[in-house]
């Protein structure tokens, strides 16, 4: 059996539904409650007074008050069995002490079904020198309130537990829409939400409580990296091709001149470019699977760059340069020690030379090397406006501060004076266990 799933929009009602049954039990609860506690009341003090009235009716019989004795307007005193009216029967049959409250038939009216009902307290006390016994009797019409006033009484309580019902159920109804609402709202966003375009970040209304708005900014920070990792993967795709391209179109013409000459030097020299593109495309694709990983820690041991590994990355990069007349220059004091690889120091430089070659012309660039910076200074046009860069350029900045990013490396890019440009990565200092 499946079982039906509740929507964020009938929540209120059920919760309304559920409250109402709850606060009509209470109602009714509290309602006879109340009317059985006025009860009570009314007979405690009734009973109250006729024993309050108790001393004043035997110091007024011991100074020779006739009975019956009135006492106040509702209390009436007996000492002897004669003069109690019929009505109320025999009293002496109730023991000393007994005070409550006495429903009797009336035996006068046959056709009177309403029954005989007062106040009653037995007592006793000295008169003359012999035990007297005292009766104290108050009707309980006089004292009591009538059906008109318990209807009234009635009546207001219910109106008042009504009240109290629909003020409870409104107050439950806000809170719980209140409480649903941010809910629905960030359903609703989510279901607007169209993948790969641009949308307005989510929100809720200032009214809701911390924890939505805690809720609504935490889906826009994953909508926010998942969208910047979906830009990043796209754009590592493009680079990707971009960057294989050369490789490939190298590996395919030199294939096709090999079948046009068999002599033994050229087909070394073209295997030779063969061999140098596919180490060229191994070089790239290893740095972008290293690049691509998520794992959540990089690796820990460091290691110290040398020369013969500088001069092995810029070695292919110098042909490329003195076709524009450029020269590349190495300063260096002393070595880091850095955690990338040598794929990942190889793209990095590849990337920030090949630009500087790009941006040059007959000119000088530096690839200055200290413990705390690597700089790749050239004499370029620098700069361009408004980021009107190639795409290739682009392509390889990104790759450059995503590869920075993940090994807590800064990259900052700056024009020089006169002119030129500084592409500076900001090594981290690396505790002095790793160093070793």
């Amino acid at each position: 059996m499946i079982k039906k799933q509740i929507s964020a929009k009938s929540l209120p009602q059920r919760l309304l539904v559920y409250f109402s049954f709850i606060a009509i039990i209470l109602g009714l609860s509290l309602y006879l409650i109340t009317l059985s506690l006025m009860q009570w009341i009314e007979d405690e003090v009734n009973q109250h007074e006729l024993e309050v009235s108790a001393p004043y009716a035997i110091e007024s019989f011991r100074q020779g008050a006739k009975e019956p004795l009135k006492i106040g307007l509702n209390t009436t005193a007996y000492f002897s069995n004669e003069a109690i009216p019929q009505k109320y029967g025999s009293l002496d049959q109730y023991p000393l002490g007994f005070s409550s409250e006495i429903n009797l038939p009336d035996t006068q009216q046959a056709n009177n079904q309403e029954p005989i009902s007062f106040f009653f307290y037995r007592g006793e006390f000295e008169l003359n020198g012999k035990l007297t016994p005292l009766y104290l009797t108050m009707p309980t019409d006089n004292v009591e309130l009538g059906k008109h006033e318990w209807l009234m009484i009635n009546l207001l309580v219910l109106l008042l537990i009504i009240l109290l019902f629909i003020a409870f159920g409104f107050a439950i109804n806000r809170i719980s829409k209140r409480l649903i609402s941010p809910v629905s709202q960030l359903s609703q966003q989510l279901k607007q939400l169209k993948p790969f375009q641009h949308s307005e970040p989510f929100r809720v209304s200032p009214e809701s409580a911390s924890e939505f708005t805690e809720l609504s900014d935490s889906l826009n920070y994953y909508r926010q990296q998942n969208e910047q990792l979906i830009k990043q993967e796209q754009a590592f795709a493009r680079y990707a091709s971009h960057e294989l391209r050369t490789p490939l179109t190298v590996i395919t013409g030199a294939a096709k001149l090999q079948e046009q000459d068999a002599s033994p030097s050229f087909q070394i020299r073209q295997r030779e470019r063969i061999n140098r593109a596919a180490l060229e495309m191994q070089y790239t694709i290893d740095a972008l699977l290293n690049l691509v990983k998520h794992e959540k820690s990089i690796e820990q041991s460091s290691r110290t760059i040398t020369l013969d590994e500088i001069t092995q990355i810029i070695n292919p990069l110098v042909l490329i340069a003195q076709k524009k007349q450029i020269e590349i220059e190495v300063t260096h004091t002393q070595m880091p020690h850095i955690h990338p690889s040598h794929t990942v120091l190889r793209m990095l430089l590849t990337n920030l030379i090949t630009n500087a070659i790009n941006a040059s012309q007959s000119s000088k660039i530096t690839v200055n090397i200290t413990p705390s910076y690597i700089k790749v200074i050239d004499k370029g046009s620098g700069l361009l406006p408004n980021n009107q860069n190639t795409e290739g350029h682009q392509l390889g900045l990104l790759i450059v501060k995503s590869l920075c990013q993940r090994y807590q490396w800064q990259f900052d890019l700056s024009n020089t004076l006169p002119k030129g440009c500084t592409a500076t990565l900001t090594l981290p200092a690396l505790p002095m266990d790793k160093q070793k």
